[in-house]
């Protein structure tokens, strides 16, 4: 038996070794066409992604100048994944932010100083190589609640008051338009006539005050309008990036009032690894009462200005 399988193996490896030989042959004989990748090897897609983590710790003791420690600790993931093929760009960007502080001693809480989550799609076909129709969603909410000290009269002990938690505000904008994309400018703006911002108020306790422009009792708000979406980066000098992201949105029923939203960045880069940023967001919509600083309240400008250095790790 042993014999017949080692014949049957070596007449079938003769067999193919022939085979191999007379087709190498034939080939020499006919010229070699050029070689050409199949389509579905050439990427359409482009994926990263960076996280930043930023600490500060201030430890006193017996300190003459008087202060109080403090520990901070904040970090930021950002990733996207876009896809461009001929006439058709997809943009997808996904940004998470969430930081923390206390000041004093260890039996003081941690106060919330950052918490975001934003998510904006953007699907483009080109009718030039700078004009776009464009169709944007645009999605942000927080992940944690939000309170506001508040003095209660009579009493020397502040009251915690929850004014914001999860989808509470939440923000849906829908929009169509056009898009105007110069290709050296760094500059993208999109223009849509037909928009929808939808918030979200998902809490009960905040729904049934009637936070965020939604009318009391009820968990969403819709609101037809025109937006005015886009953002703009430049390299004012090696290691320095200045970036703009800007969102106008105005509804149709009380035109011209506009909801703004505008955060501009400076991004200084150490090395690879060590970034410092500055960074500030400017807020007004005009259906959102906040708590001045003197305890008053009506519609204002809300400001956050963050100055972080830390660690970044690109993916």
């Amino acid at each position: 038996m042993f014999q017949k399988t080692l014949l049957f193996l070596s007449f079938f490896l003769c067999f193919h070794l022939a085979w191999a030989q007379e087709q190498e042959a034939d080939s020499t004989l006919l010229p070699r066409p050029e070689i050409i990748n199949p389509e579905d090897t050439i990427t359409y897609w482009k994926n990263g992604g960076n996280f930043n983590l930023n600490i500060q710790q201030v430890g006193l003791t017996n300190w003459a100048a008087g202060g109080s420690s403090s520990l901070a600790i904040g970090g930021i993931v950002e990733g996207f994944t876009n896809y461009e093929r001929e006439e058709v760009v997809w943009e997808n960007k996904l940004k998470i932010g969430y930081g923390i502080i206390r000041n004093g001693d260890n039996s003081n809480r941690f106060e919330k100083t950052d918490d975001a989550v934003i998510l904006n799609s953007k699907y483009s076909q080109k009718m030039s190589q700078e004009i776009l129709m464009t169709a944007t969603i645009n999605f942000r909410t927080q992940m944690d609640e939000g309170v506001k000290l508040e003095t209660v009269s009579g009493q020397s002990e502040k009251r915690r008051v929850l004014i914001s938690d999860f989808m509470a505000p939440g923000y849906l904008q829908a929009s169509l338009g056009l898009t105007y994309k110069p290709t050296d400018w760094g500059l993208t703006a999109t223009l849509a006539p037909f928009a929808g911002r939808f918030t979200f108020v998902l809490n009960d306790s905040l729904a049934t005050a009637g936070s965020f422009g939604v009318a009391a009792g009820e968990r969403i708000r819709s609101e037809a309008g025109i937006s005015l979406i886009g953002s703009f980066k430049k390299t004012l000098m090696k290691n320095v990036e200045f970036e703009t992201n800007y969102n106008f949105f105005s509804n149709y029923e009380k035109f011209p009032n506009t909801v703004v939203n505008v955060e501009a960045s400076l991004n200084l880069k150490v090395n690879d690894f060590i970034q410092s940023k500055i960074n500030t967001q400017l807020i007004y919509d005009d259906d959102v009462k906040v708590t001045r600083s003197d305890g008053t309240r009506g519609r204002d400008i809300q400001l956050k200005n963050v100055i972080t250095v830390g660690f970044i790790l690109k993916f």
